[in-house]
């Protein structure tokens, strides 16, 4: 049975577990501002295939370009909040089989390795003896049967070809992982675990081979000279310097002498010699550079090797995981582990490979011996083992400070810098291995980790899944002679009591009788054991039934004493789970299920095949998705069942029975019109709007074809508040390139998943909306996106509008364009417009009349500031949370109110927040955001965009608010008393008026939506012939909050800038300044 996450379930029998994730991560931190499509990104997959990820609200949207040849596969897309997964309908199966990394298709993670389209290759490991086409191999990984391999990404599809052959992979390859990235996990520690008594007791850790596998080492510092034995780059380069200082600072810790402190930064094993294997960039550890340390201290013979590193754990056995169990059974070297830094985001966060069996893990502690809040705790996310093991101080620790390094010196002091983090106690319990390995030169992995475990004195508050034993004694290990086998018990929660058996082994040469301690919540079956010298004695624990007790993880500690003797055994329970079967009808169980859980936020993913498949989860609520996938894979039939409601308070069967499920026959009665895309899938709202964030979940199925496809609630569900089940789709002329008209197809049913749908849409069905749409840069190609949505619900899908989708139809421009939308009940419709790599435009959420006709400006009139509409109000021009205060967000919106943004590429720009004529913030980004101060004070904001050579109007747009400003209340967001002069001349398709004539230029005085009320009280404009060397006062003619300017051009051809000034009744001010705001000829 492969490893299963624990957070969302425990698998039983017949599922194959290949992905769990969170449905959404927590709100974005309140200075990091929601992506827009200059800011989007996109993500070459394995296949081939291009996912473009953006955002919308908060909420993360997805778009999928089909690599050539794979137009007409479909792909799963599931998560929600910016936490994604992709899916091709012809990886499913290979995912199934297990012979698939997950990572592969978990673009979130893909993304923040930093390996999107930014990147020209995708690392890979290569597990079995095939060397495929499409790429080249970058590192052999000698004994672990894996070779490092880089995916050519200028031909991504030929890899995906070239493994692959019906379903299954080609003979010589048995699996396929990601070449991850792992993060390093950042004079009175060292007395705190006792290593002064090993000292005084002759142990330094002399004859003592300490592997460091991390950034390297500062081989020049005083406290490591002579103590590196041996040291090697394993990243691809031949650089041994520590660039990052993370493994100077850890090495010290192990070995250093102290010498540049007097000795008073002395390490936990100064006689110990250090193996510095090199395997992290600045940027992060690859896992191959990884795996090849691992092999190399090994090779070396080393006693411990220290990896104050680690990523998020996965479901299965990884690499590393893999390769840390392989290696300790083989040669008996202890890997030391850290546990990892995600400790504030609850339990269930211990990082691999720190979660490997064989792992000596550890936690962090702080000098008062409390536990760190950024420690990372249990249960193990496989299988609800005790993780970490053990635990060393990690907060506030001082150590060497690498020349080359990032860190700065601590009290003045330049050899030394203080750092946090598990990476900082982990090298305190690897010293603590050399001391006792030095005293019991045969030991084995085994032993030392037995005896550091049962030595260490355990907190009474903090429990099994936070400390593991305890905090490490060394004192106590080098005079400890009794252990217990297992290191840990953990017990799952069922209706009637169990019993694990604990072994104690005396290795003194006398007999030993223990007195059994153990938490109220377990039962002993006896509470003195006698162990005679060289022999064992046993005891049993029972853990009661889950029930009735509190739905968290629970335990504490066994701890048998006898005089100076302790030995210490976690004990851990836990958290209440129950038993979905999952029963299928028919012979082609190809099964794909989402378990989304609704009130942890959290997404299980996994395939099945059999009859009645079985796993464990969480009781709670879920929406439960399972679609069944047959056929082809480049055009399968797909099965899509729903349970928006799904409680597990108790054991339950659910029957995934097909034949109720209805098909989805949508049709457009324009004979001309074909189909370009298809989607189905759901939304859920399940949040509070959210300042830059969401954590709605999703599932939808996209690039499909209706015709293919059933669908139906599962059977005997019910119906859930804020659930909308949808199918959407496009039908153009001919293709999606140019078509004289697009006819845009949004329907849905709340509450439950629809019985399938079957419509014929005529004319009456749809409004008509006519389009000019203008273009920023000459001879360039535009691009349009339209989406539906329910009130209250997020969009799902959108595509990356730099680039051709299924989804997007592409234009020559400048030209009029032609949309049908449906109006389903409340259905509301979003439309992007970009001008690839140069511009996008995002209308606001709207409905339209059926029947009824409308007409609509794109990138036209003047470029120019231009404030969000209701829906987008949240992200920009606020104050908020406290006092996080927002950028002024668009500078590019045309002249109907489009908000727009430009590519900062190859332009300059500068933002500024002066507060009491002090400046406190500056960026080269308007969506930029900052913390100000909290009392209030008079603002002055500024936003300069010089634009790209290649665009030839509002070439640069210059605009200044002042407005007074204090704190808010955390959580509340208040729009900021910001208005927006907006220029609304009425232009051609070039963006251009008549020459030598009288000409009215229309304004439109916007303030910020939601922003305190208050009037206009003056307004000026002025004109420039010159681009801006010389200014004419405009007449102007007010009414409220819109006006006219009027003027007179010049005979021939040339631009005209324009220069405003407007201030309110609430002495707030605007000023724009845009030089060659359109043309004239």
């Amino acid at each position: 049975m492969r490893k299963v996450r624990i957070t969302s379930a425990l698998a039983l029998t017949g599922v194959a577990l290949w992905a769990a994730f969170p449905a959404g991560a927590f709100a974005a931190t309140a200075t990091t501002p929601p992506a827009t499509a200059a800011g989007s990104r996109s993500i070459t997959l394995i296949t081939g295939d291009t996912v473009h990820l953006g955002q919308t609200e908060g909420q993360t949207t997805v778009g999928v370009t089909p690599a050539p040849g794979r137009e007409k596969i479909p792909f799963l897309s599931a998560g929600a909040g910016d936490d994604v997964r992709v899916i091709p309908a012809d990886a499913a199966p290979l995912l199934a089989q297990g012979r698939l990394d997950p990572r592969l298709f978990d673009v979130s993670t893909l993304v923040k390795f930093g390996y999107d389209d930014t990147r020209r290759t995708l690392p890979l490991l290569i597990e079995g003896t095939a060397t495929p086409a499409g790429g080249s191999r970058t590192r052999a990984l000698p004994g672990t049967g894996v070779t490092a391999y880089a995916q050519d990404r200028s031909t991504p599809a030929t890899l995906w070809r070239s493994l692959t052959d019906a379903g299954t992979l080609r003979s010589g390859v048995s699996k396929v992982w990601l070449d991850g990235l792992r993060q390093p996990a950042l004079d009175v520690s060292v007395p705190m675990i006792g290593a002064p008594a090993a000292w005084q007791a002759g142990l330094t850790g002399a004859g003592v081979k300490v592997a460091v596998l991390d950034s390297g080492v500062d081989l020049a510092h005083p406290d490591l000279a002579g103590q590196v034995a041996e040291a090697v780059d394993f990243t691809g380069g031949d650089d041994l310097a520590d660039r990052s200082g993370h493994g100077t600072h850890v090495a010290s810790t192990i070995a250093g002498t102290g010498a540049a402190s007097g000795g008073r930064y002395k390490g936990v094993a100064p006689g110990a010699k250090l193996l510095s294997a090199k395997v992290c960039l600045t940027e992060g550890c690859p896992e191959s550079a990884i795996l090849a340390g691992m092999a190399w201290a090994a090779e070396r013979g080393a006693t411990v090797a220290n990896l104050s590193l680690g990523g998020e754990d996965t479901p299965e056995i990884d690499p590393l995981e893999a390769a840390v169990n392989e290696v300790t059974a083989r040669t008996g070297m202890l890997f030391v582990i850290a546990a990892g830094n995600s400790g504030e985001g609850g339990d269930v966060t211990i990082n691999s490979p720190g979660s490997a069996d064989a792992a000596l893990t550890v936690g962090a502690v702080a000098k008062d011996k409390s536990l760190a809040e950024f420690s990372s705790r249990g249960p193990r996310l496989a299988d609800a083992e005790v993780k970490p093991d053990i635990t060393a101080p990690g907060v506030g620790i001082v150590a060497a400070r690498s020349a080359d390094g990032q860190f700065p010196p601590v009290d003045g002091a330049d050899s030394y810098t203080q750092l946090n983090g598990t990476s900082m106690a982990t090298p305190h319990v690897a010293g603590a291995v050399a001391l006792l390995a030095q005293k019991h030169p045969g030991w084995r992995a085994a032993q030392l980790k037995a005896t550091l475990t049962a030595s260490a004195a355990p907190a009474g508050d903090q429990g099994p899944y936070a400390q593991g034993s305890g905090l490490t004694d060394v004192a106590r290990a080098i005079t400890q002679t009794v252990t217990a086998a297992p290191g840990s018990l953990a017990f799952q929660r069922t209706s009637s009591a169990q019993t694990r058996t604990v072994t104690y082994r005396n290795g003194g040469p006398s007999a030993v009788t223990l007195t059994l301690a153990v938490d109220p919540l377990f039962k002993l079956s006896t509470t003195k054991v006698t162990v005679p010298a060289g022999g064992t004695g046993a005891v049993t624990v029972t853990a009661p039934a889950g029930t009735g007790l509190a739905d968290e993880p629970l335990g504490g500690e066994l701890i048998a004493t006898a005089g100076a003797t302790r030995v210490v055994t976690p004990v851990g329970l836990d958290i209440v789970r129950f038993t979905l079967t999952l029963r299928t009808t028919g012979a082609d169980n190809n099964w794909i299920t989402l378990l989304t859980d609704l009130e942890r936020h959290e997404v299980l993913a996994f395939a099945h095949d059999g009859a009645a498949d079985q796993v464990r989860v969480r009781q709670g609520r879920y929406v439960l998705q399972s679609y069944r996938i047959t056929g082809d894979p480049y055009s399968p039939d797909i099965v899509s069942l729903n349970d928006p409601n799904l409680v597990m308070s108790a054991d339950r069967t659910v029957s995934l029975d097909t034949e109720p499920a209805k098909p989805v026959a949508i049709k457009v009665a324009d004979r001309k019109a074909v189909p370009a895309y298809n989607e189905a899938g759901w939304t859920m709202r399940t949040e509070k709007p959210q300042i830059w964030g969401s954590n709605d979940p999703f599932s939808t199925l996209m690039n499909i074809d209706f015709a293919r496809l059933r669908t139906g609630p599962v059977v005997g569900s019910g119906k859930a508040g804020g659930y909308v089940s949808y199918v959407t789709g496009a039908w153009a002329h001919e293709s999606n390139y140019n078509s004289p008209a697009v006819y845009h197809v949004y329907l849905y049913e709340r509450g439950r998943m629809m019985s399938g749908k079957t419509k014929t849409l005529g004319p009456g069905d749809f409004a008509k909306v006519t389009s000019r749409v203008g273009v920023d840069v000459p001879d360039v190609q535009v691009s349009r996106v339209s989406v539906g949505r329910v009130p209250g619900n997020s969009p799902v899908t959108r595509s990356d509008l730099d680039r051709s989708s299924p989804l997007s139809f592409l234009y020559d421009g400048p030209r009029t364009v032609v949309d049908y939308y449906n109006q389903d009940q409340q259905t509301l419709w979003g439309t992007t417009s970009a001008q690839p790599g140069y511009t996008y435009y995002q209308a606001d959420w709207r409905s339209f009349r059926p029947g009824r006709s409308y007409s609509e400006d794109w990138a036209l009139g003047v470029i120019g500031p231009v404030f969000p509409q209701p829906d987008f109000a949240q992200q920009f021009a606020t104050r908020y949370d406290g006092d996080v205060m927002g950028g002024p967000g668009p500078l590019h919106g045309d002249g109907a109110g489009h908000e727009g943004f430009r590519h900062t590429r190859d332009g300059a720009v500068d933002v500024r927040v002066y507060r009491n004529g002090r400046q406190v913030a500056q960026s080269s980004q308007p969506q930029q955001a900052w913390f100000v101060p909290s009392a209030a004070g008079d603002y002055r904001m500024t936003a300069k965009f010089s634009s790209a050579p290649q665009f030839t109007r509002s070439t640069v747009v210059d605009a200044e608010w002042t407005f007074r400003s204090g704190h808010v209340a955390d959580g509340e967001l208040v729009a900021l008393p910001m208005t927006a002069i907006r220029f609304t001349p009425r232009l051609d398709l070039t963006g251009a008026a008549p020459d030598a004539t009288l000409f009215t230029i229309p304004i439109s005085l916007d303030r910020q939506v939601g922003a305190a009320r208050a009037v206009t009280r003056s307004l000026t404009v002025d004109a420039s012939y010159d681009d801006g060397r010389t200014w004419h006062r405009l007449p102007v003619l007010r009414l409220g909050e819109k006006a006219t300017a009027v003027l007179h051009h010049p005979k021939g051809t040339g631009y005209v800038s324009l220069r405003a000034s407007a201030a309110d009744s609430a002495g707030n001010t605007a000023k724009e300044t845009i030089l060659r705001a359109y043309s004239y000829r």
